[in-house]
C-alpha cells in the first residue's frame, strides 16, 4: 500500500534484545489526512534509515503492509492488533 503522509512525530530509532537477538525498529506516528496512525521500519530498514532526518513540515510517500496479529488479555479474551510496517518512506 501507498499513501501521502504527514510525520506527526518520529521516536527514532532503537534496538532491543528477543531471544538472543539484536532487534532495530524505528517509529513514527503519521497522519492520511483521515487518520493517525503509528507505523514501525523492520530491522534492515530502520539501521539504514537511523541518521535520516525527515521534515516533519512536509508530506512524505510511504509504502508498506499493514499487519493483524491475535493476542490474548490477561483474563483470557482474545483480541487483534493492527500494526503497519514501512517499506518505503521518501
Amino acid at each position: 500500500m501507498e499513501k501521502q503522509v504527514k510525520i506527526l512525530q518520529d521516536f527514532g530509532y532503537s534496538e532491543h534484545e528477543y531471544n538472543g537477538e539484536t532487534i532495530a525498529k524505528r517509529g513514527f506516528l503519521l497522519d492520511d489526512g483521515v487518520d493517525h496512525f503509528y507505523a514501525e521500519m523492520p530491522s534492515n530498514l530502520a539501521k539504514r534509515e537511523k541518521e535520516t532526518n525527515y521534515d516533519l513540515s512536509s508530506q512524505h510517500t510511504v509504502q508498506g503492509n499493514w499487519t493483524a496479529s491475535k493476542r490474548q488479555a490477561q483474563d483470557g479474551r482474545e483480541y487483534y492488533v493492527n500494526n503497519f510496517y514501512i517499506n518505503k518512506l521518501k
